[in-house]
């Protein structure tokens, strides 16, 4: 299941939209924080609302509080169940402007990590099976800022995350995320792509949108569309939680949450 250009490029144009006029490098920290914060909110809604069609069964809210080992904290995206408490959870991150001075968009570099493994931490540790999901957006010409053996803005994000990418398994490092994505979008709303920092970006151009979405190693080859990066996100998910089903046909029928249960309590039986 996969959104078609004008369905994906929609939605970022409607969240831009919304937010409002984007701040200037020369705008003060206030202006900067107040639009990532508007940004955050109206993306997390769409993401919910875009993934509440794939997750059936399953509450889907954004800015909820959801149990952490430091208590109840919010995050942007919240899927959860009775079974399973956080299910699914989606921190959002965004640097939307070049700092003044480098002319690059890696400034706040630590302080967006080090908020990121804080989450992944606080949750995990209390909710080892939950799936986390970070995504750092930047605009597409992060890509182009790199010089001689300078890499961009945006493959030195990639670089920057990669070592809190990947957690595979509930026993795994707990202030890692399953998943950590690269939103690249343009800020004039006519495009928005994903990148897994997983993969190996480029140093000084913008990633491929064309060829096959994965190579031999299984890792991925190029940018996702929006839709993609939904069922990327969904079967991340099943795949945590046992679910995947295919038919011989090739038709996608995952197991509802209530199938896996039932089907534990009849083992436990």
């Amino acid at each position: 299941m996969t959104d078609g250009e004008p369905t994906y490029a929609l939605a970022i144009r409607e969240v831009l939209a919304e937010a409002g006029a984007r701040p200037s490098a020369s705008d003060g920290p206030g202006a900067k924080n107040s639009y990532a914060v508007r940004f955050a909110d109206l993306m997390g809604s769409r993401i919910a609302a875009d993934l509440a069609r794939r997750l059936g069964g399953i509450s889907a809210t954004t800015k909820r509080t959801a149990g952490s080992v430091r208590g109840s904290k919010q995050l942007d995206v919240n899927f959860s169940t009775p079974q399973l408490g956080l299910a699914l959870g989606i921190s959002l991150k965004s640097v939307h402007t070049r700092d003044a001075k480098s002319k690059r968009y890696t400034h706040n570099m630590k302080r967006n990590e080090e908020e990121l493994r804080i989450e992944a931490s606080g949750y995990h540790k209390r909710q080892p099976y939950a799936v986390m999901i970070a995504v750092l957006f930047l605009p597409f010409d992060s890509c182009d800022d790199g010089r001689k053996d300078n890499p961009s803005s945006f493959g030195s994000w990639v670089r920057h995350l990669r070592p809190y990418a990947g957690r595979t398994a509930p026993e795994n490092d707990i202030d890692r995320f399953e998943k950590i994505y690269i939103g690249l979008y343009e800020p004039d709303g006519s495009d928005i792509r994903f990148f897994d920092t997983e993969a190996d970006p480029p140093r000084q151009r913008r990633p491929t949108t064309d060829g096959a979405l994965r190579g031999a190693d299984d890792r991925l080859r190029r940018l996702i569309s929006y839709g993609e990066f939904l069922d990327a996100v969904y079967h991340q998910y099943l795949r945590r939680n046992l679910a995947e089903f295919t038919w011989a046909d090739g038709e996608e029928d995952p197991l509802a949450p209530n199938e896996i249960h039932d089907t534990e309590d009849e083992d436990e039986a």
